[in-house]
């Protein structure tokens, strides 16, 4: 087996990149109209002025959404982007997504030994095609065509052409710390695309995990001379509960920024960003009333019986009141046929009274509810009085082992006798602690029509810096 190591060449303090995905919303900068073959084309002025405006220095760019994507790369954008001092990586599909009629890396499909030659050929035109990608090896069934033997024929094919042309594929943290398939791939490859989901637990709203994710995957890739690029979802992922907010891009596509100019990764992709100034899609709006909700959800990643995921304040108690009495609205959202009866509870506690206890399955409505079906206000008088301050707990509790289960409890609009609530209908993001615990994650959900502006303003500003203290 030979071993190829292709010499990409890396933009100082990093690449700062952004990608177009499947399922995009307003991710890809098209014409109006379409042109004489029927087919609206990407607009390559349009498209590199945004990336001006974004302050990138790279741009992976899919060929995949239209049968003309790579004739606009070859005869438009790339000459453009040269203009513009902004690197390329075309970035193809594997078989799996792959239609026939529909999506997929035109004109060769899945002939990938034929765009290793037509994307080399094409660096040599244009110095700025710096690499070039594949997404998903394993996937599926993609591993049964990509065998080291038939790597090896894509790299070779390349190299003959352009030895320099970088090589990447993309891999989860599963894959990115597997060391069987590092050593599968890592003869032919110059370095992996890591798309951080929160490690293993699958979701875009917790940002704390990324640096050990990193640290991580760089004790498998380092030894190996692998690169490392970090994928941050700066637009919605299918299978995550909540769409990215402006704060987790900053934080996370920021890190990305500072670990590149530290050197620790090759740098930073954000993916999936809308970038067509239309407002964020209605469905993201889950609150009852207002725009804000505490969320509760569990991905569909494994939860072990008592994680739970938590809102939490303390409430100061009107002495003066002869009762006290709560009442609150929940919905919720889960997959049906992977959850059933007595998987989850939401329970709310006063202190350490658990003063109400539902079972979240046993009644499948996507409804607003107060208490439960029938009960309304309930009354928490013999856990309040006499009390100062009582610590008031919204929790979803796994009761039993789970995997692929995604669900989602929504709570809102507190009303109270004799307790003062702030913010009782979540619309602060600070007002409540919340608690998360492994896939398991509770935050104050708040909906923003201009979300997707905002996370433009975030990436300009991350971009903007060159990483360094």
């Amino acid at each position: 087996m030979s071993s190829f190591r292709g010499r990409p060449r890396i933009p100082e303090h990093g690449i700062k990149a952004t990608l177009c995905g499947g399922n995009t919303i307003g991710g890809y900068l098209r014409e109006r109209e379409a042109r004489a073959d029927g087919y609206r084309h990407i607009d390559t002025p349009a498209l590199v002025r945004r990336l001006v405006e974004l302050n990138v220095n790279t741009y992976l760019y899919g060929v995949w959404d239209s049968p003309t994507d790579w004739d606009d790369l070859r005869d438009e954008f790339m000459p453009a982007a040269q203009a513009a001092s902004i690197d390329v990586i075309p970035y193809i599909v594997p078989p799996s997504e792959t239609t026939e009629n529909g999506r997929a890396s035109r004109p060769f499909m899945t002939d990938y030994e034929a765009w290793a030659k037509a994307i080399a050929e094409l660096s040599l035109r244009y110095p700025n095609l710096v690499s070039w990608a594949i997404d998903d090896f394993e996937i599926g069934d993609n591993a049964l065509l990509f065998t080291p033997d038939y790597m090896e024929r894509i790299k070779r094919a390349q190299s003959g052409i352009n030895p320099d042309l970088g090589f990447y594929t993309c891999a989860y943290i599963g894959s990115a710390t597997n060391p069987a398939f590092l050593d599968k791939y890592g003869p032919y490859i110059d370095g992996i695309i890591y798309p951080y989901l929160d490690g293993r637990n699958e979701n875009t709203t917790i940002t704390t995990s990324l640096g050990d994710c990193i640290d991580e995957i760089r004790s498998h890739t380092e030894p190996r001379g692998l690169q490392l690029v970090l994928l941050i979802y700066t637009g919605r992922f299918l299978d995550a509960p909540l769409p990215p907010t402006e704060d987790y891009v900053r934080e996370t596509v920021g890190e990305g920024v500072r670990l590149a100019a530290e050197g620790a990764i090759a740098g930073v992709v954000a993916y999936g960003t809308q970038q067509n100034g239309a407002p964020a899609p209605a469905t993201d709006h889950r609150a009852m009333y207002g725009d804000g909700r505490l969320a509760l959800f569990a991905s569909r990643k494994p939860v072990t019986p008592g994680q739970q995921a938590s809102g939490v304040q303390e409430v100061r108690v009107d002495p003066r009141s002869p009762r006290y009495e709560l009442s609150f609205w929940f919905r919720r959202e889960f997959v049906m046929d992977q959850l059933k009866p007595g998987d989850y509870r939401l329970q709310v506690a006063v202190d350490d009274a658990v003063v109400w206890d539902f079972d979240v399955v046993e009644q499948p409505q996507n409804l607003w509810l107060q208490g439960d079906a029938y009960q309304g206000p309930i009354d928490v008088t013999p856990a309040v009085a006499g009390k100062e301050t009582v610590r008031l707990t919204f929790r979803l509790v796994a009761t039993t082992q789970t995997d692929h289960a995604f669900v989602d409890v929504g709570v809102d609009t507190i009303e109270t006798v004799g307790l003062h609530v702030v913010d009782p209908g979540f619309e602060e993001p600070h007002t409540w602690q919340v608690h998360s615990e492994g896939s398991m994650v509770a935050t104050v959900d708040i909906f923003a029509a201009d979300r997707p502006a905002r996370i433009l303003s975030a990436l300009r500003e991350v971009f903007a810096e060159d990483g360094r203290p």
